[in-house]
């Protein structure tokens, strides 16, 4: 969705929190004050407010704090209110026929309509027409991916789920990042060895025959070969060698990238602590490094942190760097041993974290404040065999 769209739809869930009866708003209310979440996430949009008051650059501090707001506002509607189970199987049975069928339409059109090949797809359907990177994308296609997961462990429905699971994984093996498809390939290994655990040898078995078969059609593609025979070829990992690299030429190993970024943003850090440089000013700082080195390729794509947990550190010092990692241990701390969704997708996010600032765009807030504690409010309504309505 554009900007503007998921603005509308955001605030709209405000004055929806609102459309209750007496009882239950007094009760939200009083339940908002004890949610720890809740609560850590309004504290973490707050030291972003103060972050503007040091920066320089207070209109980009401004702009920063606009794209942030959901995290205040969201995160406890999305906690506090109920679904029932009922309502939860309905959507997670729209969820994956949609999901599926729109990238298969998003597919065809781009082979077929477009005449483009599908080598190409990420950057034009995806990156160009849709204009959302495919670190956002993945965590779209892992909610038909995990929904016939779920049911494949069931025994419900095993070709359709199975051919949906196969469609899907497809759509993430097409879109080649290296991080989704480490983190899928982690998962899977880590699916297997828990059913085996569990003397489920049956759907362990199952699993590891779909897997099988789904990276044997990978590897064949081109995208895929050419995404790894790059990575393998034009690796370095000697810091010095990485940077004359960069220094005089424009290099496109994304990985190197990260290195290296990573490597200045913890200079700036040294030199900002303990506040930072400021809600408005990380980006400058981040600037002022690659010219230190001649950062030919960060310095031409104006490249961010691609690392959330140093991008808070360098905005907001320790304040707003520790806040963050205390609001996801709070988050992981919510986690019970029947929740599926919501375990696997906050486990995504912290992973990928590491390599993307998901918060320097809207389209990662709201998987922060809307997706995540959604999938925490659907796993427990699954979970729950007695559920109300408001």
């Amino acid at each position: 969705m554009s900007y503007a769209v998921n603005n509308i739809a955001l605030y709209l869930l405000v004055p929806i929190f609102f459309l209750d009866s007496k009882a239950n708003i007094t009760k939200k209310l009083k339940a908002l004050k004890t949610h720890k979440a809740s609560v850590l996430f309004i504290a973490f949009f707050l030291v972003q407010c103060v972050g503007y008051f040091y920066s320089e650059d207070k209109e980009f501090a401004l702009r920063r704090i606009v794209v942030l707001l959901p995290l205040c506002l969201i995160p406890p509607i999305m906690f506090l209110e109920s679904i029932t189970k009922k309502n939860v199987l309905k959507l997670l049975c729209f969820l994956k026929y949609s999901i599926v069928i729109t990238f298969i339409g998003l597919i065809i059109s781009h082979v077929f309509i477009l005449q483009r090949t599908l080598n190409t797809f990420v950057h034009f359907t995806i990156e160009e027409q849709l204009g959302v990177s495919q670190f956002y994308i993945a965590f779209i296609v892992f909610l038909p991916i995990l929904i016939s997961l779920k049911s494949i462990l069931e025994q419900k429905q095993l070709i359709l789920h199975t051919i949906l699971l196969c469609i899907s994984v497809g759509v993430l093996f097409l879109l080649g990042n290296k991080t989704i498809l480490f983190f899928l390939f982690a998962s899977w290994i880590y699916f297997i060895t828990s059913l085996f655990l569990k003397r489920k040898q049956k759907n362990a078995y199952f699993l590891m025959i779909i897997g099988c078969v789904c990276l044997f059609a990978a590897m064949q593609t081109p995208i895929l070969k050419n995404r790894i025979n790059v990575f393998i070829k034009t690796t370095d990992l000697n810091l010095e060698t990485i940077i004359t690299k960069n220094k005089y030429t424009q290099t496109k190993n994304t990985f190197e990238h990260r290195l290296l970024i990573n490597y200045l943003a913890l200079k700036e850090i040294g030199q900002s602590l303990p506040f930072g440089v400021g809600t408005g000013d990380f980006q400058s700082a981040l600037k002022k490094q690659y010219k230190t080195i001649n950062f030919k390729a960060a310095l031409k794509g104006e490249l961010n942190n691609h690392n959330q947990y140093l991008s808070e550190f360098l905005k907001t010092g320790f304040l707003g760097g520790i806040l963050f990692l205390w609001l996801l241990f709070c988050l992981f701390k919510k986690i019970k041993t029947k929740y599926f969704f919501y375990p696997f997708i906050l486990t995504f996010f912290s992973f990928a974290c590491v390599v993307e600032s998901y918060l320097d765009r809207q389209h990662g807030v709201v998987i922060f404040a809307v997706l995540i504690p959604f999938l925490y409010v659907l796993d427990k309504s699954l979970n729950t065999m007695a559920y109300k309505t408001n």
